[in-house]
């Protein structure tokens, strides 16, 4: 297996021509034990092979050559789009899959989505026209309004859209979560359980089995998609 990473016309071989082209999100992100930085080191490690290897086979996906863009822009495609593209840590585009990464150490997967309802629901006549809406409708099996991170509505739902895309059936959510040598701000433990409750309520709420799988139409195609997470422990190597 191989995998490259590139943005645009530019090969990133290393951590300076990622800062330089992946473009960070912010220079508070880029700092070591911070996810940014650590998803870049250990992208570019001789780990991060073994680990992908070890999530496509929990998938039971063939093992294949990757292509990756760092701060990948994707569609949420039609009825979507309203609000813009969405960021992806990492989008590998494989032989017949893709691989969406979001990377953590304890920030959020973003506000609460039924606060974002709230938010987005006065600048249209419906409620129903809102992203958030169409989201939760997409994605969400309970008849609640779910209280998890609106990122991993719109992350699963740009996994799916870039597999539709590239003329694939089946991806990849990966949350890939960074523990041991890590920046522990005064709340890390709290964030830590509160991501842990919101990623177990998504996976429950959208109806997942037990491997995280779900599926869901895109432009009449039917695509699978297991959403997965990866605990990493950075210490004097990497070990998952």
């Amino acid at each position: 297996m191989t995998i490259t990473f590139k943005k645009k016309a530019s090969y990133i071989r290393d951590l300076q021509d990622w800062e330089k082209v992946g473009n960070p999100k912010s220079s508070v992100q880029w700092k070591p034990g911070r996810s940014s930085m650590e998803m870049a080191k250990f992208a570019l490690s001789n780990s991060f092979e073994a680990a992908i290897k070890k999530v496509l086979d929990e998938c039971n996906i063939k093992e294949q050559n990757f292509v990756c863009e760092p701060e990948a822009k994707t569609s949420l495609g039609k009825g979507f789009n309203k609000g813009g593209c969405r960021n992806h840590d990492l989008l590998m585009i494989g032989e017949d899959c893709i691989i969406g990464v979001e990377a953590k150490v304890s920030e959020s997967f973003d506000k609460d989505i039924d606060k974002v309802l709230e938010e987005q629901t006065p600048k249209y006549t419906n409620k129903s026209d809102t992203r958030a809406y169409k989201l939760i409708e997409y994605l969400w099996r309970k008849d609640n309004i779910p209280n998890v991170g609106y990122q991993l509505f719109t992350s699963v739902r740009g996994t799916l859209v870039a597999s539709e895309e590239n003329n694939f059936k089946k991806c990849i959510l990966l949350v890939i979560v960074f523990k041991g040598n890590v920046k522990e701000e005064s709340d890390y433990e709290k964030n830590i359980t509160r991501n842990n409750k919101h990623f177990n309520e998504y996976i429950s709420g959208i109806g997942a089995n037990d491997e995280g799988y779900i599926s869901r139409m895109v432009n009449n195609q039917k695509i699978g998609c297991w959403i997965k997470k990866l605990e990493i422990t950075i210490s004097d190597q990497y070990s998952f």
